[in-house]
């Protein structure tokens, strides 16, 4: 699972200061979401400066008996304009947003999935027999190792530059969308971790020593991956904002259009292969990160864009049988994430609130000339 947090979001100021002792586990994720560089006039706070800043104001204001002589203007335009916020906070605000319309419930192997009272997905754990019967994929992707040592290296810590390589994604350009990109990626993190808890699952490295994977194998369940539900709901975003399309649409059309909104779930697709390429994880733990990322990707997209009730996509139930000794082993394909999603569902006018206005920034940062 990547981890995020404020890494370049606060600019040089925390920079060095907490050194390697996070790494870059927290260093991505709030990093380009949250914006670069310095949250006001001047460098990071510290004693000399405090020291600089009371000389300074003993030097030039004089007596002042705390009488107001400014009456500003209130904080923007309305409770939806969070424009006058820095990107970090921005970025906390949309967390806190976010984060209560999801909640994930579940025992011994089963979890459900429920975004503003509408059940979503529900996950079952595959046996043991099943995960047995995926070292066979495990060991057919331990050949790409050489080949994708730099991606797997660099995915361990930062995703969001894999699709900033798709969409230019930057604080100056684009920021909106590069800042609801990356709040995706941290509430996939919120999903993924009671979903790994309830259906927890041993690793490849725990049933057989063969595997030797070329990173360290996390701690917690391999079954779902959560480098695969992060990916696949920024993808899921990403393409909401880049062309309006849903993520079966993506994967079943054929316009020029449809190209664009596939190519986030192509950077997806190769991040997830790459943990089982690394030795981490199994494609079935990858393809129910998928449904999971898809699915949540989509739910941000609703609670943005104002559906009826009634248009909330149906519960989805995803599980992995055992297969017969004639049947090739089970991967991640596009056909089967496109089969095993429901419907999209076009969301309405998009909400006057904080996020339904947020969103529509974004999406405005895609218009183009036509071709």
């Amino acid at each position: 699972m990547a981890e995020f947090g404020k890494g370049q979001g606060k600019g040089q100021g925390k920079g060095q200061g907490k050194g390697q002792g996070k790494g870059q586990g927290k260093g991505q994720g709030k990093g380009q979401g949250k914006g670069q560089g310095g949250d006001h006039a001047g460098g990071p706070g510290s004693g000399m400066l405090s020291s600089a800043l009371i000389a300074t104001h003993d030097g030039i204001v004089g007596y002042w008996d705390g009488t107001a002589s400014r009456n500003p203007l209130p904080f923007g335009k309305g409770d939806a304009d969070i424009s006058y916020l820095s990107a970090t906070v921005r970025g906390d605000l949309l967390d806190s947003i976010l984060t209560p319309y999801f909640t994930v419930t579940g025992s011994d192997g089963t979890a459900t999935m429920t975004a503003d009272g509408h059940k979503l997905l529900t996950l079952n754990r595959p046996s043991r027999d099943v995960f047995r019967q995926q070292l066979a994929m495990v060991r057919a992707y331990s050949d790409l190792r050489d080949d994708r040592l730099p991606e797997i290296l660099e995915q361990t810590e930062d995703l969001l530059s894999f699709f900033g390589a798709v969409g230019y994604l930057d604080t100056d350009r684009n920021g909106k969308s590069l800042e609801l990109i990356s709040a995706a990626i941290r509430l996939a993190v919120h999903v993924e971790m009671p979903f790994k808890h309830f259906c927890r699952s041993a690793r490849p490295i725990d049933f057989a020593h063969q595997v030797q994977p070329m990173i360290q194998t996390p701690d917690h369940s391999s079954y779902p991956s959560g480098h695969a539900t992060e990916v696949f709901t920024a993808a899921t975003v990403m393409a909401r904002l880049m062309t309006g399309l849903g993520p079966k649409a993506a994967m079943t059309g054929s316009s020029t259009l449809h190209d664009i909104a596939m190519m986030p779930f192509k950077v997806a697709h190769r991040v997830a292969t790459n943990r089982s390429v690394a030795g981490v994880h199994f494609p079935i733990d990858s393809a129910a990160g998928a449904a999971i990322g898809c699915a949540l990707g989509e739910a941000i997209y609703l609670l943005a864009t104002n559906p009826n009730e009634s248009e909330w996509p149906p519960e989805i139930t995803v599980s992995f049988a055992e297969q017969a000794d004639t049947d090739p082993p089970f991967d991640l394909t596009f056909d089967w994430l496109a089969d095993t999603l429901a419907d999209d569902v076009q969301g309405d006018t998009p909400h006057t609130d904080i996020l339904g206005t947020y969103w529509s920034k974004a999406a405005a940062e895609w218009e183009e000339l036509p071709l």
